[in-house]
């Protein structure tokens, strides 16, 4: 555990320095920052919209539908190589390799740090959610505070369930940025599975493709634009194919031959 523990404490102060964390924050307040921007720029019926009862409900389902979609998908495949690039891109996997740590250790403190960046993604987009819900109202003198409480229960069960969701992309491109020393490879082929995902949609299986469960999720419990024959509860099949790709993953990587 000792050695868990410092393993991952060196893979954060080294993906503190890479380009992962502007990627984090940039991505977390994209969109809350448009809605913001265009709030400001037309003020016209703010008053009666902070009214509405379901104010936040309403904010939140804005705010998601872009980051369910496209934003989160692609910020997991860059934040995933970018973590395994660290390493290529500096020729230091022959260094972290000679250090007193085993195989599962070095894996598993990346893959925490991954996991971490998720976490930290999530954290922020909320934090922008309620800043443009709140900032708005503090500057046109017209527009009263939100009427309507935060639904804090409902937010944080969503959350959850969206985080599952985006699972097997952590744990498939995870296992790709350790396989290619190319960038773009690891990136290509989570792009290919992401625009099947979407072209999916309409499809009576659209479960079976990895990268499809957050937007499913999204569509069928927000939006309900289209029907979803799910065999499992969503968060079961994407944990099941988080699993599978991570224990895949890590197979490859003690057995490949060169490592770095």
């Amino acid at each position: 555990m000792t050695a868990l523990v410092n393993s991952v404490r060196s893979e954060w102060l080294k993906q503190k320095r890479s380009l992962t964390t502007w990627l984090i924050v940039g991505a977390a307040f994209f969109v809350p920052s448009l809605i913001v921007l265009v709030r400001l720029l037309r003020p016209a019926g703010l008053a009666e919209v902070y009214r509405a009862p379901a104010f936040w409900e309403r904010l939140w389902s804005q705010s998601w539908e872009s980051m369910s979609v496209f934003i989160m998908p692609l910020v997991i495949m860059l934040g995933a190589s970018l973590i395994a690039q660290l390493e290529y891109r500096n020729n230091t996997w022959k260094q972290v390799h000679a250090t007193p740590q085993s195989f599962v250790v070095i894996y598993v403190a990346k893959l925490l740090i991954i996991l971490a960046m998720v976490a930290q993604l999530f954290l922020l987009f909320n934090v922008g959610i309620y800043l443009a819900g709140i900032v708005p109202a503090a500057v046109f003198s017209h527009v009263n505070a939100p009427a309507s409480p935060i639904p804090y229960g409902l937010f944080l069960k969503r959350n959850a369930a969206y985080f599952v969701d985006v699972l097997p992309i952590v744990g498939l491109q995870y296992a790709l940025a350790l396989r290619f020393k190319n960038f773009m490879v690891p990136m290509g082929i989570g792009m290919v599975i992401w625009i099947v995902a979407l072209g999916a949609l309409p499809w009576e299986y659209n479960w079976v493709v990895p990268y499809s469960h957050g937007i499913i999720d999204y569509t069928s419990t927000v939006q309900s634009r289209v029907a979803h024959a799910v065999p499992a509860p969503l968060p079961a099949i994407a944990s099941f194919y988080f699993a599978g790709f991570v224990l895949t993953g890590y197979i490859a990587y003690v057995t490949r031959g060169d490592k770095g």
